[in-house]
């Protein structure tokens, strides 16, 4: 709707559809509303991502994230922080479609979290009967927050269909975990572990570095701790300052470097140091290039960027070499490695909102 309001010719110069008063934010009525994907308009066929054995496709359940992690984009916007989920009916039809139009039996959910709507029990029982109807056993993927995973949420997810699930525990470091914001402690973060093997599903953990007060020491207790809980599989990735993140948007120039931007977490005084980047030219801020290596574009004032770079590769050798984890294909199809299995791409200059401060 905000689209066609732009494209009229008395369109105003600013349609702002983040403003949850405005008629044209995206609450749970409207979002009910909105038609399922035109998958119709796309080569469906060729898309080749597996669950399992099972061809699978995408969707999405719900919208929003309200958590407030120092290195996420959006976290000042409405859009993209208020949990809205559609009606169990309308995600469990979409599913019923796929399954039927693309004869796929994979389903990948990216949900921020699958588990910060107290609906999602209801919906994975649902997921459940509808297999039943169908006669079909689907196998689905998505993620989950490590601090409010239960039991009961472990156990409806595998009879839905569930065998993997990916959590973004970011750091075994408490002290990290902290600056991070990250609300969930290294303890429950084991116990999300725990909870998910004992309900019979796997467990992706989806590691960063470089985040304020990085130090080798607190690297290394990210290691020991993926060593501990022993994951089915994990990456491990070095932040960038993205537009629209704390990090991002709450950091000062550097008063003596050029082009060096400082976040400071007020609650330890922990600093990042992140590069001034264009997003619109450089495409490896996000996760590196497995042919050409990782690269840094923060560092901290215990660990230059080059140390963190050695030290991820450090962290990936080691776990994945203990653990009997295979390491990630490198080829030049997949230049960019991603959790999700997507392929990195440079960001088009008109997607990049003015944060502030504003950057000269």
């Amino acid at each position: 709707e905000a689209i066609f309001l732009a494209l009229k010719e008395n369109a105003p110069k600013l349609i702002d559809a983040d403003e949850p008063k405005s008629s044209l934010f995206l609450d749970n009525a409207r979002l009910n509303l909105l038609p399922y994907p035109a998958r119709h308009l796309v080569d469906a066929e060729s898309y080749r991502y597996f669950i399992g054995n099972e061809r699978a496709m995408s969707l999405i359940a719900q919208l929003g994230c309200p958590f407030e992690c120092g290195f996420c984009g959006g976290r000042a916007s409405p859009f993209l922080r208020r949990v809205r989920m559609r009606s169990l009916e309308n995600i469990v039809c979409e599913m019923k479609l796929m399954h039927e139009r693309y004869s796929v039996n994979g389903f990948m959910l990216y949900d921020d979290e699958l588990n910060v709507n107290k609906g999602m029990i209801g919906l994975m029982r649902e997921i459940r009967s509808a297999q039943t109807d169908l006669g079909v056993l689907w196998r689905l993927r998505g993620f989950v927050k490590a601090e409010l995973f239960t039991e009961e949420q472990a156990e409806a997810m595998y009879n839905a269909g569930f065998r993997w699930i990916l959590t973004g525990f970011e750091s075994g470091s408490p002290r990290i975990l902290e600056n991070i914001n990250k609300k969930a402690t290294r303890e429950d973060n084991t116990r999300a572990v725990e909870i998910a093997h004992k309900a019979g599903l796997k467990v992706k953990a989806l590691m960063s570095i470089g985040h304020p007060g990085e130090s080798a020491e607190t690297v290394k207790e990210s290691m020991d701790w993926l060593l501990e809980v022993k994951p089915d599989d994990f990456d491990v990735t070095i932040i960038t300052t993205y537009p629209g993140s704390p990090y991002y948007d709450d950091a000062v120039k550097d008063k003596k470097k050029r082009n060096i931007w400082v976040y400071t977490y007020e609650k330890t005084g922990d600093k990042l140091y992140s590069v001034e980047i264009d997003y619109t030219k450089v495409a490896d801020y996000y996760k590196g290039s497995p042919d050409g290596g990782y690269h840094s574009f923060v560092y901290t004032e215990h660990l230059s960027a080059d140390e963190l770079v050695k030290l991820r590769d450090l962290v990936e050798k080691t776990v994945r070499t203990k653990l009997g984890i295979p390491f990630n294909p490198s080829s030049a199809s997949m230049r960019f490695e991603h959790s999700m299995g997507q392929s990195g791409s440079l960001l088009p200059e008109h997607i990049l909102k003015i944060s502030k401060p504003i950057r000269d």
